[in-house]
């Protein structure tokens, strides 16, 4: 791997320090430079510096070592999840997953905040920087990415305004339910089931390449992210570039090395398949390719205010930005529905998306004049797509497709390949279900016939039903042959194995090694065996004199 050197302009800071922060072997002492005529107070606990806090000494720079053998603090939380509520939790029948707090130093960097001020109080200039020492024998963190995510702890974890916490709204949820016959523990009310804007803290971010070199460094707002993920931890975070924080509405950094710059990214914790990690990134990465969105994923080791905090991916978001940046169309003429509710557009947008599922539900899709209309209103071709991988690697029919489905269109026509007001479907959350040996046998196609009455109506058209199980059948044999998910999966465990073992202890005080081989081998069983189960269920279905009519053979791609 060639690594090339990332050079951080500087511009208009009064304040800088005398090493780029980043990662260094061995210890060092670090000069914060600059603001003369004024006086420097930092921080080193990721709290916002005030005049209250230590003045910088010019003439004793600050000795920088590896940071790991500083008591843990944040890690030590038990109030990040409802399932730390031992005691409360065995009236209920849902079993919460084995979170504990670490019982050994988490490894660490140090942080240190830096602010110029002058005679008056008034803060003329601040500065972050995160510095990991002594990693480089640590293989948990080699080969992949690094972030470190720096907020004042009471933005995370107090009772009153933090997002992290289950904090007040517990309290408060407590007070009013203690004697009453109360839900499972998932749906106690916390403080990080909050959303908006006024749940958005200020923090940092910064991100380190796998040569760690420095990516990006940047303010910018932070949130949790997710729905009924946010019990768990690691949660996911979706971060903002604000002009209030930055004086930019992008990040300032290629991230994915797409040419493209994000207003939003996310850190995603992996929602329901947060032990292992894989689902998500192997269905965008096998995916990507065919008629509907996915996202980029890129591995990361996540530090928060300094302490490890895990495996997480640095993900895109859906939204107009990532609309605008893969199809070239306008912002401002972008319309996308997520789980039925508007996203993106205004409200008499959404009456076009009523208009659309109205139409399909209400009339006969076996006519071909009603079909061919249906295919006016949406890109035939990206719904096959969507649905027919879907129901390939067997999604669990809980959150899916009643949920966790995204879609987009341009409102007006504006002549380009992608502006002609068709409707398109994103993939996102292959988390809950599905490629695992529990889920082989199962007829995902008689489920979504089941669930998705617009599914079912367009399936009446015998043009649409030779489309998708031809589709269905490609899929099989190109996308998710055996040969290529064993390919991907070969290299996810030889990256990965290391840094899940080292998120899993952080969380579980377990490394979960046996049961992540048994995970990985149970997921390549699913995709050796899955093409002929599909192959029976469409069968079943259809019938083998109508595929034999068609030209569908079971060893033929189409």
């Amino acid at each position: 791997m060639v690594c090339f050197p990332f050079i951080k302009l500087n511009y208009g800071k009064q304040l800088s320090f005398s090493k780029e922060p980043g990662y260094y072997d061995t210890p060092f002492y670090l000069s914060i430079l600059g603001g003369k005529g004024g006086t420097i107070h930092y921080t080193l606990d990721g709290s916002e510096p005030t005049v209250d806090d230590p003045v910088f000494d010019r003439k004793k720079p600050l000795y920088i070592e590896d940071a790991t053998k500083n008591p843990n603090v944040y890690s030590m939380r038990a109030d990040t999840s409802t399932a730390f509520w031992a005691r409360l939790l065995n009236q209920y029948s849902q079993l919460p997953p084995a979170y504990t707090v670490p019982e050994y130093n988490v490894d660490k960097c140090n942080i240190i905040r830096a602010s110029l001020f002058d005679s008056t109080g008034n803060c003329l200039d601040s500065i972050w920087g995160t510095y990991f020492v002594g990693f480089q024998n640590r293989i948990a963190y080699q080969n992949i990415y690094t972030v470190s995510v720096v907020t004042a702890p009471e933005n995370l974890f107090d009772d009153e305004i933090g997002i992290y916490v289950t904090g007040d709204a517990f309290h408060h949820f407590w007070r009013e339910n203690h004697d009453k016959e109360l839900s499972d523990w998932p749906y106690w009310s916390a403080n990080y089931f909050n959303k908006g804007i006024e749940w958005e803290r200020e923090a940092h971010i910064t991100i380190f390449d796998d040569c760690h070199n420095t990516v990006l460094s940047q303010e910018c707002g932070i949130r949790i992210k997710g729905v009924s993920s946010r019990i768990a931890i690691p949660k996911s975070l979706r971060f903002y570039a604000r002009e209030n924080y930055n004086g930019i509405n992008e990040f300032n950094a290629d991230i994915f090395k797409t040419g493209m710059f994000h207003h939003k990214i996310v850190l995603s914790g992996g929602g329901n398949d947060r032990k292992f990690n894989l689902k998500d990134y192997l269905a965008n990465e096998l995916e990507q390719n065919l008629g509907f969105a996915t996202m980029d994923f890129i591995p990361c080791a996540m530090f928060l205010d300094g302490e490890y905090w895990g495996m997480y991916y640095i993900t895109e978001d859906y939204n107009a930005d990532y609309i605008h940046d893969h199809y070239q169309v306008d912002h401002n003429n972008i319309i996308m529905i997520k789980n039925n509710e508007l996203s993106e557009g205004t409200e008499e947008d959404y009456q076009r998306y009523e208009e659309m599922l109205s139409f399909i539900l209400e009339h006969d899709m076996s006519d071909s004049a009603n079909y061919s209309y249906a295919c006016d209103l949406m890109d035939i071709n990206s719904y096959i797509d969507y649905y027919a991988a879907q129901i390939y690697i067997s999604r669990y029919s809980v959150d899916w497709p009643s949920s966790n489905i995204a879609l987009w269109r341009t409102r007006e026509n504006d002549g380009s390949i992608y502006g002609d007001t068709k409707w398109r479907w994103m993939l996102f959350d292959i988390n809950s279900g599905g490629l695992q040996t529990s889920y082989l046998y199962n007829n995902s196609l008689k489920d979504v016939l089941t669930i998705d009455a617009m599914f079912a109506s367009l399936y009446q058209n015998e043009e649409f039903r030779r489309k998708f199980a031809e589709r269905l059948l490609y899929i099989g044999k190109e996308v998710f042959a055996p040969e290529k998910c064993n390919l991907f999966i070969d290299q996810y465990v030889q990256t990965m194995s290391e840094p899940l073992a080292a998120s899993n202890m952080r969380f579980y005080m377990d490394d979960k090694s046996e049961e992540f081989e048994q995970y990985v081998a149970d997921m390549r069983t699913f995709f050796e065996q899955r093409y002929d189960v599909v192959w029976d269920f469409i069968v079943q279905d259809m019938g083998e004199e109508w595929l034999a009519k068609n030209g569908i053979q079971k060893d033929e791609i189409h």
